[in-house]
């Protein structure tokens, strides 16, 4: 036989081979006849090297060492497929389990590292924005997961939250920072001046000034978080009785920036750039001082 025979038989064989499920019997009588002719093929390659016929030997060694690969490498193959095809299947049907505790195992990953990052490192490093990037890091990989908007808004409630504790307290801070100037401003004018009237009108102020602190540190807001409505607690400790006409517009402008940068984050499930952008420049001590200037026209640490 001729090796562009034996080409084309083996093509052909494989072709049958290869045909399925239906054709296993044809395969396996054909692979039984090119197991024989392998054999046959060996024994007589022996007989012409033992009669010195190396050229025929060693193209009869060639066919017996390709009827051999014909035979036994589609066996371990198919061994090999079979098995393969067999675990996969076995995967397969709990495919959807492994998916699901991958997908449990990420959210409880996602849920400490939204905790984490809410509660934890609470001073000023590191900055809204390098959390935010890691949080963006998170949520790609919840995305390829196919978490729901629904779980990941559960994952990122700790964290919008305290980000709204965060601007409640800020704008807190801001009057009430302000206010403590103004009165030792006033103060000081009514014991320089000596009039009764500015002196009961400063009495009467503060009096106002100390009913809005204690309506806005009563009750220990950052208890509230789990139940708190960002809206509602602003408007709650709306600083319009602790202001003089002037400032309350202003006051009233901050109010709404952090009720619009809270409502951003909400949405997001985290900091957007502008929440980034201004608990980095506000959010230290000095932060607040850089506010009131900005707001009032005063710093109550230049002025000191």
């Amino acid at each position: 036989m001729r090796g562009n025979d034996l080409q084309c038989f083996c093509g052909r064989l494989l072709v049958i081979i290869g045909k399925g499920a239906q054709m296993d019997r044809v395969r396996d009588i054909l692979l039984y006849v090119v197991a024989a002719f392998a054999m046959f093929s060996f024994a007589c390659s022996v007989y012409q090297a033992m009669n010195e016929r190396n050229t025929s030997a060693g193209i009869l060694a060639a066919i017996a060492v390709a009827g051999t690969l014909l035979v036994f490498f589609p066996r371990l193959e198919l061994f090999k497929a079979f098995g393969i095809e067999a675990r996969l299947v076995q995967t397969l049907d709990r495919a959807d389990e492994v998916l699901e505790k991958l997908k449990n195992l990420s959210l409880i990953s996602a849920r400490a590292t939204y905790m984490n990052m809410a509660f934890g490192n609470r001073m000023a490093n590191p900055t809204a924005k390098q959390k935010q990037s890691i949080l963006d890091q998170v949520d790609a990989q919840l995305s390829e997961l196919k978490v729901t908007p629904v779980e990941r808004r559960e994952l990122t409630r700790p964290l919008v939250h305290v980000i709204g504790f965060d601007f409640f307290m800020f704008y807190v801070r801001v009057i009430d920072r302000f206010t403590g100037y103004q009165s030792q401003v006033l103060t000081a004018k009514v014991n320089k001046d000596q009039l009764q009237a500015d002196r009961d009108r400063l009495v009467e102020w503060q009096t106002r000034v100390n009913a809005w602190r204690r309506r806005a540190y009563e009750g220990e807001p950052f208890q509230r978080l789990q139940k708190y409505d960002f809206v509602d607690e602003m408007n709650r400790i709306d600083a319009s009785t602790a202001l003089v006409d002037k400032d309350r517009s202003r006051a009233e402008e901050l109010k709404e920036e952090l009720i619009r940068l809270y409502k951003a984050c909400e949405e997001k499930g985290g900091y957007t750039e502008g929440a980034a952008e201004f608990y980095d420049k506000y959010g230290e001590p000095a932060g607040i001082d850089r506010k009131i200037d900005e707001l009032f026209g005063v710093n109550p640490s230049a002025e000191r």
